[in-house]
């Protein structure tokens, strides 16, 4: 064993973690204790059980939702134009290409090359909150989509492919995979803010993307093994805009039936958007979060990814905390996991790297094992005469979605200082993307204001995200155990397992987001 490694990787473990998160000078000292805080969260969301039990009624409420057609108007049409749509994707795919070209030509210093910034702050942060907060614009100018696109028209085929159908026991898998690895870089990958390493994994990823559209269709791998396409259409179902096509035999025909509401429009669909005609598409605002309130199963896999999702977000989080502190110390001297240690530190970099690989492994699975666990409570709660027509493996796949606000609510509190503050690093590379002395619009010398948040907006920011989160997964839920058990009582009973479940998980996640934050005592 690397006595060396190990070594390093205790003491780096045994420095204070109190601004690895959010980076404050000084942390916020809460008014009263941070148990009340956490209690009265948790009150919050019992009480909103109560409130939504009472008031939500009927056998399948929210079954249609108002919209309003954005395309009927001005500024709509302008917006939506096809000359504007097409800059935005000429942009898109010069930032990607501007990434690759700094990462493995620009400085090697991830504060003067363009590419970890841009990656890490303003495409997986920023694009999160565009995706749930306003719609989904990654479908609308996503790089690699555009380039093979425009392949496809300077060969003059409408399919650029070989025609391989897909396998429908692959479902969601490649995408699941692939968001795996992606979040073993954001979390463990020891060089994953070096631009040349960066540059590397784009190309990898750029290159499987491309051969996955080329062997079985564009649309067929954005919706199966894209993992961003996955990811970001997911956090997009919370938002208040959609896309739809009011031609039902075109949608019929649709490959991709998990996107037909029960009137047999196709929502958030871009391949029928692409193929309808013009006075058949809708771009709509509509309710928030409507459009998790899904009419069907969604397959295994997808949930899956669901759990990866919020998970994964939870890890970071802990990993500000004393606690993890004290478990990677643990991890690395402890003899029955030394043997994991030293094997995967050939593959992951280090010792380090290696403790975090497990320990989000880990994490992950942990969170699947407890959603089945509540998951298969919530169909012992309902009635037996129900139970015998819902098997878990509906429930499960009904109910995950409901998740999806929990997760954008996290994500929202735990990055929303970290894009504020380090996103300002765009301001001076944006005159300087490769670090090689430019200054294009004379913003190299501006200093980062890290003044621009501090801990007090971020813990209140963090409580009320988190408790609005909850309260609106539990409304989904219940609105869900309603369509599905098509009983109140038995609904009723079915949820009270899921709210210990989230009552749980918000007192969790304020205390997670607390440490690197506030003086806790």
């Amino acid at each position: 064993m690397n006595v060396h490694r190990v070594t390093v990787a205790i003491l780096i473990f045994a420095m204070p973690l109190t601004a690895h998160a959010h980076g404050f000078a000084q942390r916020y000292d809460l008014p009263v204790p941070l148990t009340l805080y956490v209690m009265g969260a948790a009150m919050a969301v019992v009480l909103s059980f109560v409130v939504i039990a009472f008031f939500v009624r009927g056998r399948r409420p929210v079954e249609d939702y108002p919209r309003f057609n954005l395309l009927a108007t001005p500024v709509g049409r302008m917006l939506a134009h096809s000359w504007l749509l097409a800059f935005c994707r000429l942009v898109s795919v010069a930032l990607l290409v501007l990434i690759v070209v700094a990462g493995l030509m620009g400085d090697p210093s991830p504060f003067k090359n363009i590419a970890p910034t841009m990656v890490w702050v303003i495409w997986w942060v920023g694009f999160a909150y565009v995706s749930g907060l306003v719609g989904d614009l990654w479908a609308v100018i996503n790089p690699w989509k555009a380039v093979f696109a425009w392949a496809e028209y300077f060969v003059r085929q409408k399919r650029l492919d070989l025609g391989v159908t897909y396998p429908k026991w692959l479902g969601d898998w490649p995408a699941v995979f692939l968001f795996l690895w992606f979040v073993w870089a954001e979390l463990v990958w020891p060089t994953s803010d070096v631009p040349a390493s960066l540059a590397h994994a784009v190309i990898t990823y750029s290159f499987i993307t491309w051969i996955g559209m080329f062997v079985f269709g564009k649309h067929v791998w954005l919706r199966h093994g894209e993992a961003f396409s996955v990811a970001f259409s997911l956090l997009a179902r919370f938002a208040p805009t959609e896309v739809r096509v009011t031609n039902r035999e075109l949608c019929a025909s649709c490959d991709a039936a998990d996107c037909q509401s029960h009137n047999a429009n196709c929502v958030n669909c871009y391949e029928c958007f692409e193929r309808a005609a013009t006075h058949e598409r809708e771009w709509n605002l509509r309710p928030w979060a409507v459009g998790l309130l899904t009419e069907k199963p969604i397959t295994l896999s997808r949930m899956v990814f669901v759990v990866v999702m919020l998970s994964s977000v939870t890890f970071d989080g802990l990993l500000a905390t004393p606690l993890w502190s004290d478990v990677a110390r643990w991890i690395l001297l402890s003899e029955e996991v030394r043997p994991l240690i030293v094997a995967l530190q050939g593959v992951t970099g280090n010792a380090v790297a290696a403790t975090s690989t497990l320990a989000l492994l880990f994490f992950i699975v942990m969170f699947q094992l407890i959603y089945l666990l509540f998951s298969a409570l919530v169909r012992w709660a309902a009635s037996s005469a129900v139970c015998a027509e819902v098997s878990l493996s509906e429930v499960v796949r009904l109910f995950v979605l409901s998740l999806i606000p929990i997760a954008l609510a996290y994500h929202l509190a735990h990055y929303l200082s970290f894009l504020l503050i380090v996103g300002q690093y765009m301001i001076p590379l944006s005159s300087d993307p490769l670090g090689l002395g430019w200054d294009i619009f004379g913003t190299t010398l501006y200093m980062v204001n890290i003044g621009i948040v501090n801990a007090r907006f971020v813990w209140y920011t963090s409580v009320i995200a988190i408790i609005v989160g909850h309260i609106i997964a539990v409304y989904l839920a219940h609105v869900m155990a309603i369509r599905t058990f098509r009983d109140n009582r038995t609904a009723l009973l079915s949820q009270i397992p899921m709210l210990i479940l989230m009552v749980s998980y918000t007192m969790i996640s304020l205390w997670i987001l607390a440490q690197p934050v506030v003086e806790t005592g």
